[in-house]
């Protein structure tokens, strides 16, 4: 009997011990499941929140690929008689040359081995009107004032000076590849063209490696130097640099003088090209007048 007994309360006590384990192990899991709740809405909540302030950081301050995802469309150019047009092309004159770098060129310890000049300022109206860069692309928007160079006597290297507008787009806001190939194409052969023995020449290859967007609405420098000239060939490297001297393009490019470049005048090319009529080892070019829609005119000092 006593055995009995002893065998019931022992089943008993093991009941209830399955019990106390089996509350206890359904009181663990709804704890834990309470806690894995709150720490996944404190991570929504966290997450929501710092999505939020970027959402609106970036609206007040849009980061630079923003503006290349989704540009802003600009207002058409100014057409060239209106009055703010006239402006603009003024401001933009005196913006360049104050650019600092720029400036910093213009007193450079060799600055008595270059000399200053903007090609393309005096070619005849009958030859502008079918020129790409010096007439279809002149305008505000576009080409709005002529390039200025900076060219060393020995015609070995140029610094060109220009300034690129919207109207000069492929993607909005960056400027076209294809005008960059062209301003690249012109401003290499420039250094080609005056170091081939009749100054005329004619583009055999262009190579051209695009490193950055290049934004428009700015100024940018094309560098440019000779790399080698032999008889009728000379080969030429360059980079499209803007004002804080980010690389945007390099190029190089080999030019070819045609056989029968002897029998052409060559006088206006180098006219053209801004070329100084007095001999290289002689001081620097005088101020070169350019004129401003309306009339005005500035003076670059070359002497500088």
């Amino acid at each position: 009997m006593l055995t009995s007994t002893f065998r019931h309360a022992l089943r008993a006590t093991r009941s209830s011990r399955t019990t106390c384990a089996r509350w206890a192990s359904t009181s663990s899991t709804s704890s834990s499941t309470a806690s894995t709740f709150r720490h996944n809405f404190k991570l929504f909540t966290g997450a929501s929140a710092i999505a939020s302030v970027s959402y609106y950081l970036g609206a007040m301050y849009p980061p630079e690929i923003a503006h290349l995802l989704s540009p802003r469309t600009a207002p058409p150019p100014l057409h060239p008689d209106d009055p703010a047009a006239l402006v603009h092309i003024a401001e933009l004159e005196d913006q360049l040359n104050h650019l600092p770098v720029l400036e910093a060129h213009r007193v450079r310890d060799d600055k008595h081995e270059w000399y200053e000049t903007r090609p393309y300022v005096n070619l005849p109206e009958e030859r502008r009107v079918n020129s790409l860069t010096a007439g279809t692309l002149k305008g505000p928007g576009k080409l709005a004032i002529p390039p200025l160079v900076r060219a060393r006597h020995d015609s070995k290297e140029n610094w060109v000076f220009i300034h690129v507008g919207r109207a000069l787009c492929g993607h909005e806001g960056v400027i076209h590849g294809g005008l960059l190939a062209t301003l690249l194409d012109e401003t290499l052969a420039r250094v080609a063209l005056l170091n081939l023995p009749e100054k005329v020449g004619v583009t055999a290859s262009l190579n051209i490696n695009y490193k950055a967007p290049t934004r428009a609405d700015q100024f940018i420098v094309i560098k440019v130097k000779l790399d080698e000239a032999q008889g009728r060939k000379a080969r030429v490297s360059g980079t499209v640099e803007d004002m804080a001297g980010t690389v945007l393009v390099e190029a190089n490019a080999l030019f070819v003088q045609p056989r029968y470049a002897k029998l052409l005048n060559s006088t206006a090319v180098r006219h053209m090209l801004g070329e100084p009529s007095h001999s290289k080892d002689h001081g620097a070019v005088a101020p070169v007048p350019v004129k401003l829609p309306g009339g005005a005119q500035t003076l670059v000092d070359s002497e500088a």
